[in-house]
């Protein structure tokens, strides 16, 4: 029975691999869309992963049937969101010739990744399977106009290092974003100038390209459950603690939002009352205590020079030894907010993601040695912690394929 009828049953639908996409479809008779995006989302996300895969691994792995598999393969190889490539090492059965095998468009398209830093725009081109090919970046001007003509020339200057066609852009915005279409920026306390903007509609019309924006930390999000370690979890958090501390949780596998969309503010809880004053306005907040620019501070005044987070790895590369307060000092506030995330949400996994854990593995375990003193034991014995595979140029550009096969499924 075609997924285009307007009858269907539950009996009817494609079966699916996952309980949570069979109870999606159930709730969804009479929608045929509803139906097809979930189908294509489950093709899509196996080739992201899987790729290079034949249409037949994509039935047995989906349970879609295999003229579902072709429609939608044919769709997306069409739109140029997937291609063919080679595999000239296996043979298909009983015809002695390559089988022909799909992964996500790299070399016949490509998306356009964002990542607005408080020191620098990062700009990638990537293939659709989220994999970077060409990274640029620029300083980050002063004010909002002067951030949408950067980051809009920054656009140019990567569109003439492909010859392929950009078939959208993705942001990652610091800061929180309006749920909806818009994007528009509720507020960015590490780049205030880009606060009540809406610099995804904006880059739009100026690039008259599908442009998405997303957080940091969704795009954190997206990146560890596509490209990273997140790949079977349901219950899983990404922690920040780079320039700024927040956290994305993902619950029964559920991405948390909160009723604003503002949920994972884990930097703005107050720590220290009589510490450093934040960019919210507080002060002693997680912030200025456990992310590699507070560590790169704390170093500042002991040098008695300002040093910025590069040149910090750099020093305690050199000789770790000379800063083993600071850095001590920096794990103890870190590991009270991996304990207060291991508490609230009973994670399976924290990834965590910035600079100061990738210097050393040493750092790691004494981080880990210092977390059952700062949540429940029983509840931090169950939880893996583990340097994040995820990167935000890597989820802007999964974030706007998300998009382009969203609106794929509406034409379908």
């Amino acid at each position: 029975m075609s997924t285009d009828s307007n009858t269907a049953t539950a009996s009817d639908l494609e079966k699916r691999g996952n309980a949570q996409s069979v109870e999606q479809s159930k709730a969804n008779r009479g929608q045929p869309s509803a139906l097809r995006r979930i189908n294509i989302d489950a093709i899509v996300r196996k080739i992201q992963t899987d790729a290079p895969i034949t249409r037949a691994d994509l039935a047995r792995a989906t349970e879609l049937s295999y003229p579902t598999v072709m429609k939608i393969g044919n769709m997306l190889l069409k739109n140029r969101v997937a291609e063919w490539v080679a595999d000239d090492s296996q043979e298909s059965a009983g015809r002695g010739r390559p089988a022909s095998y799909m992964q996500m468009a790299s070399t016949s398209s490509h998306v356009i990744a964002i990542s607005f830093r408080p020191s620098h725009i990062l700009g990638a081109t990537s293939g659709l399977d989220g994999h970077t090919l060409y990274e640029k970046k620029c300083p980050i001007p002063d004010s909002y106009e002067k951030i949408l003509e950067a980051t809009h020339q920054l656009i140019l200057s990567l569109q003439d290092t492909c010859e392929s066609p950009t078939l959208g852009i993705g942001l990652s915005v610091p800061g929180q974003l309006e749920a909806g279409v818009s994007g528009r920026v509720l507020e960015s306390p590490n780049i205030p100038s880009m606060t009540d903007h809406c610099i995804s509609e904006d880059l739009s019309k100026l690039t008259n390209l599908p442009t998405v924006a997303v957080s940091t930390m969704r795009a954190l999000h997206n990146s560890e459950i596509i490209r990273g370690q997140a790949v079977g979890h349901e219950n899983f958090a990404v922690l920040s603690y780079y320039s700024g501390m927040a956290l994305a949780m993902s619950c029964d596998g559920v991405y948390v939002e909160g009723s604003h969309g503002m949920a994972g503010e884990l930097g703005h809880l107050i720590a220290k009352t009589d510490g450093d004053l934040c960019g919210c306005g507080n002060y002693g907040c997680l912030e200025t205590l456990a992310t590699d620019l507070a560590l790169a501070h704390a170093i500042s005044r002991k040098l008695g020079r300002s040093i910025t987070v590069d040149e910090m790895i750099d020093l305690i590369k050199n000789d770790p030894d000379e800063f083993a307060a600071e850095i001590d000092q920096m794990l103890d506030y870190l590991a009270i907010a991996i304990g207060g995330t291991i508490n609230i949400f009973n994670p399976e996994a924290v990834f965590l993601y910035g600079r100061l854990l990738e210097i050393d593995d040493s750092f790691l375990e004494k981080l880990k040695e210092k977390l059952p003193h700062c949540c429940l034991k029983s509840l931090a014995a169950k939880c893996t912690l583990k340097k994040s595979k995820s990167s935000m140029i890597q989820g802007a550009a999964l974030a706007v394929v998300e998009e382009l096969t969203r609106k794929l499924g509406a034409k379908v």
